[in-house]
């Protein structure tokens, strides 16, 4: 497929767009983003990701480069530049502006903030092979629930794992888990779900919104509360979520055999998310 870059109303390959130096996303990553997948030009659970990211705008101060509509409009139109009915990653990410000279403070009242888009092909993971995990402390600043374009501690934590052989990072605070470097965490124990509250040191994930709604579909409970490391390393399953890798598990965490003790339970939920995308996209996941 042809991968698609925009930048504030300009579309091209994306190997041939540029970005201007002045973009305060480059100086101060003063920006916020967001990301979905595509099948055959349907993006799934669009406005999910559209309430995050207008969300996240709002905490920055931004002002949105277009409405949500205009957005949507020019999102839709990258996808169908790709040419494609195969999977694609969609991400899209705004900063404070592109046309003031670098100054910590906010450009004067007026200037135009930025949109760029990209539209590149979608790997899907392997289901069916569960995911090594790594703990680390979690060192990120007290703004976590803002999608911000600052993400050098997700980005460190992330190369740790794959330093180890490892797929995704769970981070905690002391005694206490947050979430993974670029996912969700969330654990199954004696039938319930589990996860921590949302607040400033969590992202809101919408792939873990989305299993919530479904657990309770499937009369299955749930409960959000503090949740301990302990209670991490005797969960029955430890599920990693987020829009790339949707619902799997892990089998090891540190080297140590982790959860795979609730497969039935997992694969429900999991069949449900699934059944989920094929019916709003046509498309059949592994």
């Amino acid at each position: 497929m042809k991968s698609i870059g925009y930048y504030n109303g300009k579309t091209g390959l994306l190997s041939e767009m540029t970005v201007p130096i002045m973009d305060r996303a480059l100086y101060f990553g003063d920006g916020v983003y967001d990301f979905a997948f595509a099948y055959s030009k349907k993006i799934f659970t669009l406005e999910d990701h559209l309430d995050r990211f207008f969300h996240s705008m709002e905490m920055m101060h931004i002002q949105p480069y277009c409405s949500r509509e205009k957005l949507k409009e020019e999102l839709q139109r990258c996808v169908d530049l790709a040419d494609t009915d195969e999977g694609i990653a969609v991400y899209w990410q705004t900063s404070r502006g592109c046309t003031t000279p670098r100054n910590h403070v906010f450009p004067p009242e007026g200037t135009p903030s930025t949109l760029l888009i990209t539209v590149t092909s979608l790997h899907e993971p392997d289901y069916s092979v569960p995911l090594k995990l790594i703990a680390e402390e979690d060192t990120r600043f007290f703004h976590c629930n803002i999608k911000t374009l600052n993400l050098i501690p997700n980005v460190m934590a992330a190369e740790h794992a794959k330093e180890k052989g490892c797929q995704e990072a769970v981070l905690h605070r002391g005694e206490y888990l947050t979430e993974c470097a670029h996912s969700s965490l969330v654990l199954l124990k004696d039938g319930v779900l589990m996860a921590p509250p949302l607040d400033e040191l969590i992202l809101p994930s919408i792939s873990r919104k989305h299993l919530f709604a479904l657990a309770e579909k499937l009369n299955i409970p749930t409960e959000v509360r503090k949740i301990t490391m302990d209670e991490v390393w005797n969960a029955d399953e430890l599920m990693v979520l987020s829009t790339s890798k949707l619902c799997t598990h892990a089998d090891t965490l540190d080297g140590k055999p982790v959860g795979m003790k609730d497969p039935e339970t997992f694969a429900k939920l999991q069949k449900a998310y699934f059944d989920w995308v094929e019916k709003d996209t046509g498309h059949r996941m592994a």
